[in-house]
């Protein structure tokens, strides 16, 4: 039998009565089918009203034609033709361009009629809808749950990809056109989608979109694309310590892939790569579990002050080695023969105090400078005499409010209002203490609780003491309100509403957050804080770096990533100064003075610690601005 598959030859030759009586079956299946779909005829009065809506819409009078089909489907609703009224009525009301009810046309329809022969032409046309609103990912998330209809999606997919490359966003085109690619295995289209997609993953696609593109695939094509990309990017960069990271990541998710032996290659070549260069710098930082964050901006920072110091010495032979901080003692021990094996000139890390007492007997064994962009710790300096700091901490908070206070502003008296945990209390002790040693006094200090939303009562006795005046003056000329950002934008407001708004409010670096305007509104007008980086800094200097390091990693900068740029820029300082030994790097740096650093200009380099103009920010206008 000519046409006929191997089963069907065999059920003919073995049962050819069974065979006809299936045949019979399946075509009587098939004209029931037909008839349940046959539309019922409307009747007189209701093919009335379409006749007249249909005379409107032929001669171009598509409200009154509009208007006429509404009547209809508000007054027969349970008419045999209602559901092709609906499609209608959407059809035209995006003829004349009121896209939003005819999304409500077609939603309805869809919602009351799922298993009506025309579901997906009209799903269809939603898409389209969807598609001149703007709204592509819901003209495409309609079809997520509907297999087949080919002939319907792809049109679909062909203009979202349209769409979204006009505005160039490209992470969205190769979403779309993975989407795609499930629907044209085995067809002329598969070998162009392919190659569309490699060409957004190759030219397309940031660094960030390409570790986006790896999380939402994971160990699915085209991760291994956006893997393979991200190992050659690396590479460029020579940023070594990401390159083998990934390279892991990718052997790991494609242990059988094509790639995976020039990837193991490229692994091994990596530390004859970095071991060309003369002269290494170590970072040690946490790049992995709850710190990563902040270890990656440090790193970025790092980066971005190496890149920018090969490109004023072009063909410098400065490489940079990095490790993830690991506190454990197989790891202090690996730390150990890594710092040896490459023998940088100086480290940058770790960021927590801890962290750094561990670290730095290695570095005293070895005589590394070693310098800290994160760790605030008062008992540093008692870590030897090659630990140095270059980051933000409490204390030097307190001395330079207290001095800006009290010596420029010529404030005396003051208040302070604190959390009732242990960080509140180390703020009290350390304002009080500075105060005193620049001649103001502390006239009350009250607590609040460290989870309070209702600060009524402390402030009321804040309140009281203010009113007690001392002579003609006031009782206090200002609050120091140390504390994160969603705690003091609680506060400020309820300062101001027990009529404390003419005193002048003081604060910490944890104000320096986007949370913190939009909590205090008008009530923080005047407000004064410090902080250890300011990106709106109007210095060119910060301005420089704030726009490189946004183009390098499309993101903001914040405090790690300028302390950690400006802490290996003192090292790379000493080597163009001459020093070219560990000692003498260590001896260079320990003698800084006036250096502009864009987390604040550094005075001196004293007992390890970074002496620098901190960053005075006023709240003006609803705006942060720089005041010194």
């Amino acid at each position: 039998m000519i046409g006929c598959v191997d089963s069907d030859c065999l059920m003919i030759k073995s049962h050819p009565k069974t065979y006809i009586l299936w045949m019979a079956l399946a075509f009587l299946l098939l004209l029931l089918a037909k008839i349940g779909n046959a539309q019922a005829p409307a009747s007189r009065q209701e093919q009335a009203v379409i006749d007249r809506a249909n005379q409107f819409i032929k001669k171009g009078q598509l409200t009154e034609g509009i208007q006429t089909l509404e009547s209809f489907l508000a007054k027969y609703p349970e008419s045999p033709i209602f559901p092709a009224v609906l499609i209608q009525m959407g059809e035209v009301l995006a003829q004349q361009g009121d896209l939003k009810k005819a999304e409500e046309s077609f939603l309805a329809f869809l919602k009351k009629f799922p298993e009506e022969p025309r579901i997906h032409t009209t799903r269809y046309s939603l898409s389209q809808i969807y598609l001149r609103m703007g709204k592509v990912q819901e003209a495409l998330s309609i079809w997520d749950e509907v297999t087949g209809q080919e002939e319907l999606k792809l049109p679909l997919y062909n203009r979202a990809v349209e769409v979204y490359t006009e505005q160039e966003d490209y992470y969205k085109v190769l979403h779309v056109l993975t989407q795609k690619l499930k629907w044209v295995a085995n067809s002329p289209e598969e070998t162009s989608t392919t190659e569309a997609i490699l060409a957004i993953i190759r030219n397309r696609l940031s660094e960030a979109n390409l570790q986006k593109v790896v999380s939402d695939f994971s160990s699915k094509y085209p991760a291994d694309e956006a893997l393979i990309r991200l190992i050659y990017i690396y590479d460029e960069q020579e940023s070594y310590y990401r390159q083998e990271k990934e390279i892991r990541r990718f052997v790991s998710l494609f242990p059988k892939h094509p790639y995976v032996e020039e990837a193991q290659n490229a692994a091994k070549a990596i530390q004859t790569k970095l071991k060309k260069n003369r002269y290494l710098i170590a970072a040690v930082l946490p790049l992995s579990g709850k710190l990563a964050s902040f270890g990656e901006s440090a790193l970025q920072g790092i980066q971005l002050a190496l890149k920018q110091f090969k490109e004023a010495l072009p063909g410098a032979p400065v490489g940079l080695v990095v490790r993830d901080d690991d506190p454990s003692a197989q790891a202090q021990k690996d730390l150990k023969d890594w710092l040896y094996d490459y023998k940088p000139l100086g480290i940058v890390g770790p960021l927590l105090s801890k962290d750094v007492s561990r670290v730095a007997s290695l570095a005293e064994r070895g005589g590394w400078a070693l310098i800290t962009p994160g760790a605030s710790s008062a008992s540093l300096p008692l870590m030897g005499d090659t630990v140095f700091r270059n980051a933000t901490t409490p204390y030097s908070q307190c001395h330079q409010l207290a001095e800006y206070a009290v010596q420029t502003l010529n404030l005396e008296r003051f208040a302070i209002f604190s959390s009732n945990d242990s960080s509140g209390e180390k703020w009290k002790r350390c304002l009080s203490q500075e105060v005193a040693q620049m001649g103001g006094e502390i006239v009350i200090t009250k607590t609040y609780a460290s989870d309070a939303a209702d600060f009524n009562e402390p402030i009321k006795e804040l309140t009281k003491r203010h009113e007690k005046n001392v002579g003609e003056k006031a009782g206090f000329d200002a609050i120091f309100l140390p504390g994160e950002a969603r705690g003091v934008g609680l506060i400020i407001p309820q300062l101001v509403f027990h009529n404390l708004k003419n005193v002048l409010i003081l604060g910490t670096m944890g104000w320096n957050d986007p949370e913190f305007l939009r909590l205090v509104g008008p009530y923080a007008d005047g407000a004064i804080f410090i902080d250890g980086f300011f990106m709106e800094s109007p210095d060119p200097l910060i301005q420089s770096f704030v726009r490189r390091y946004k183009e390098q990693f499309q993101t903001n900068p914040d405090i790690f990533a300028a302390q950690a740029y400006d802490a290996v820029r003192l090292i790379l300082e000493a080597m163009k100064q001459g020093a070219l030994t560990r000692t003498e790097v260590k001896a260079t740096i320990a003698n800084t003075t006036d250096f502009p650093g864009v987390s604040g200009y550094i005075y001196e380099i004293k007992n390890g610690e970074a002496i620098k103009k901190p960053f005075l920010i006023q709240v003006k206008k609803g705006r942060l601005v720089q005041i010194n």
